[in-house]
């Protein structure tokens, strides 16, 4: 998928490294034997909050996603300033569910 943030055509890839990033920063956590740990589950925190539209959750599933050098300010900005939200959240939400590696999770939630 591609946006035109500020002028430039940004790439966003749901794949394995975007389930990576998104385990790392909406990922479960807990603790297992006195130690800290994240026990993954990004996109299935993520996809009820995408389905209620919440915008928070719009722009980390765009930053996990990104393959280029965007900033999460701009990705606030884009969103803040985008004319059709709803199509935005349509789009990034067929694209997961498109996604080989998401698949499965989304499937799962019957999202």
């Amino acid at each position: 998928m591609k946006l035109k943030i500020d002028g430039k055509d940004y790439s966003f890839i749901f794949g394995v490294k975007f389930l990576r990033n998104l385990d790392k920063n909406r990922g479960v956590e807990g603790e297992q034997n006195g130690m800290k740990m994240n026990f993954g589950m990004g996109l299935t925190v993520l996809m009820p909050a995408l389905m209620t539209k919440d915008a928070s959750a719009l722009a980390d599933t765009l930053y996990a996603a990104a393959k280029d050098n965007v900033t999460q300010d701009q990705i606030d900005n884009y969103i803040d300033n985008c004319k059709d939200l709803n199509s935005l959240f349509s789009r990034v939400i067929n694209e997961i569910k498109a996604s080989n590696a998401a698949k499965p999770v989304v499937k799962n939630l019957k999202a």
